[in-house]
């Protein structure tokens, strides 16, 4: 199977629990180097918004 691949909902309800558990498995990274650089500091971005939003971090913390 095509790590790339779309899943719809009707294919994953074609394979058996443990496949789609699997799957599920196999398309989540957790290596930061195998996100686009550009996600990274995206998401960075959001995350540090959110916290000083939510006063977890101060403006000023790097």
């Amino acid at each position: 199977m095509a790590a790339d691949r779309t899943w719809t909902a009707a294919d994953l309800e074609s394979v058996t629990p443990d496949e789609r558990h699997r799957l599920l498995n196999e398309s989540v990274l957790t290596d930061p180097s195998e996100v686009a650089p550009e996600f990274l500091v995206r998401a960075r971005l959001k995350g540090r918004s959110l916290l000083e939003a939510r006063e977890v971090l101060g403006t000023t913390q790097q």
